[in-house]
C-alpha cells in the first residue's frame, strides 16, 4: 500500500527526562541545568554536638541556650577533651560544630547535657552541565507557574526569596545590577540581603588539589561560579530573561567558594542568617545524600517552616544507588524536597501519512542517513 509522507514537526506526548524541577525558564530562554552533585564526603574530624536544651525557635531563651553552651565548654575542659570549636548555634539548633578526633567521641558523648553527635557532611558544589539541554517547553505548565502568573496575577511582589548557593552576580542587569562588574552596590534594589560565609578560595574537599578549608567571610555575596546566579535568574530575573517571579526581592547566602565543596555546619549558619533577615522562602539546590530527617540541617529546615518560611531543597541526584539516597536538608519532614520529573511532552520531528494526515513522531537513529525534512514520498508497507 502506498501513502503520502510529509515532513514537519510537532509537540507530541511522551516522556523525556528533565534534569531538575527547579529549572524553570519562560519559553524562549536558553536551556541550562541545575544538577546539584549530591556526593557526600564525610569529614571524620568535624562533628555537630547537639545539647539537650531546645533551640530558641522552639521556645528556649537565647540566654538559656548560651548558658547551656558555656556549661558544656566547662565540662568538656574539666574532662580533658581536646577539640576546636568552629561555630555555636542557638536559633535553629542548640549546640556546636567542632573539630575533634573520632577517637574521643565516646568520651564526648558522656558529657552531661550532650544529646546527640552527628558527622559534619562535606557537600560538593552544584554542577552546571552545559552539555545537557533539558526540554523546558512545558515546564511552566507542569509546575503551574503559568497559572500563577497569567491567571492569578502573581509576580512575587513583596516576597523575599533566599538563595543558598554560590552567591549571586550582584552586577547582573537582569537581577537589578548595572551590567558593569564591580559597580553595583550591595545590598541593591533586587538583592536586598545576604552574606558570603566562605570567600572565593574556600574548598572543603580534602581530596581536591585546591583544598582550602579556611573560610574568609565577606559582606558581599558575589558569585564567581555561576550556579547561584542561574538559580536566582530562574526565580526572579527581570530583563532579557524573565524568571518565574520577576518582582521578588532576593537574598544571596553564599556557602561555596569558586569551586569545590562546602560543609553542613556552614549551611546551618546560612539558614540562621536567612531567618534573621526575614526571608519568606529559602531555596537550596544542595544537600548531603544518605541522610535522615533527624540530621541537623534537616531539622533546622523543618524549624524554619514552623516559623513560616517555605523551604525548598534538592532531594538528591543519587537515586540510582537505591533506597535511602535522599539528601538533607531536603529530607526534613516539613521541607519541599524537589527531584527531577519526566516531561509530559517531547519535541519530535514527524511525518504525516495519507489519507487522514495522521502524525507519526520519530527520532532518527544515530547511524542512519539524514531523514528528509520536507516534501512527499511514497511509502510501502
Amino acid at each position: 500500500m502506498l501513502a503520502a509522507l510529509t515532513a514537519s514537526s510537532v509537540l507530541v506526548s511522551g516522556a523525556s527526562q528533565a534534569s531538575d524541577v527547579l529549572q524553570l525558564h519562560p519559553p524562549g530562554d536558553p536551556p541550562g541545568t541545575v544538577a546539584a552533585s549530591e556526593e557526600m564526603i564525610e569529614a571524620p574530624s568535624l562533628w555537630f554536638v547537639e545539647l539537650s536544651g531546645r533551640p530558641v525557635v522552639e521556645g528556649n531563651s537565647r540566654a538559656a541556650t548560651r548558658s547551656e553552651q558555656q556549661a558544656f565548654r566547662s565540662r568538656a575542659r574539666n574532662a580533658g577533651l581536646r577539640y576546636s570549636e568552629r561555630y555555636a548555634y542557638d536559633t535553629l539548633f542548640n549546640g556546636f560544630s567542632i573539630s575533634m578526633s573520632a577517637a574521643d567521641l565516646s568520651r564526648l558523648s558522656l558529657i552531661e547535657g550532650v544529646s546527640a553527635i552527628y558527622p559534619v557532611a562535606t557537600i560538593a558544589i552544584p554542577e552546571l552541565d552545559d552539555s545537557s539541554g533539558p526540554a523546558m517547553a512545558t515546564a511552566l505548565a507542569m509546575t503551574g507557574a503559568d497559572i500563577a502568573r497569567n491567571d492569578l496575577g502573581l509576580d512575587g511582589a513583596g516576597i523575599r526569596v533566599a538563595v543558598m548557593d554560590t552567591g549571586i552576580d550582584i552586577d547582573h542587569p537582569d537581577l537589578g545590577g548595572s551590567g558593569v562588574p564591580g559597580t553595583t552596590g550591595f545590598p541593591s534594589a533586587r538583592i536586598v540581603a545576604g552574606y558570603d560565609f566562605v570567600g572565593d578560595a574556600f574548598n572543603a574537599d580534602p581530596t581536591s588539589s585546591g583544598y582550602n578549608p579556611v573560610p574568609m567571610p565577606d559582606e558581599v555575596p558575589d558569585d564567581c561560579n555561576g550556579h547561584g546566579t542561574h538559580v536566582a535568574g530562574i526565580v526572579g530575573a527581570d530583563g532579557e530573561a524573565v524568571g518565574v517571579a520577576p518582582a521578588v526581592s532576593l537574598g544571596a547566602y553564599r556557602v561555596f567558594g569558586c569551586d569545590g565543596s562546602t560543609t553542613a555546619d556552614i549551611m546551618l549558619l546560612a539558614m540562621e542568617r536567612a531567618l534573621a533577615d526575614g526571608m519568606h522562602v529559602l531555596n537550596m539546590s544542595i544537600g548531603a545524600a544518605y541522610q535522615w530527617p533527624q540530621y541537623p540541617t534537616a531539622r533546622a529546615a523543618s524549624r524554619l517552616v514552623d516559623r513560616g518560611m517555605v523551604v525548598v531543597a534538592s532531594i538528591g541526584n543519587s537515586g540510582a544507588t537505591g533506597l535511602y539516597s535522599a539528601g538533607a536538608p531536603g529530607v526534613g519532614d516539613k521541607v519541599v524536597g524537589v527531584a527531577s520529573f519526566d516531561n509530559t511532552h517531547v519535541q519530535l520531528s514527524l511525518f504525516r501519512v495519507s489519507p487522514d494526515d495522521a502524525p507519526v513522531g520519530y527520532a532518527p537513529a544515530a547511524a542512519s542517513p539524514a531523514a528528509p525534512t520536507s516534501g512527499s514520498l511514497p511509502m510501502a508497507r
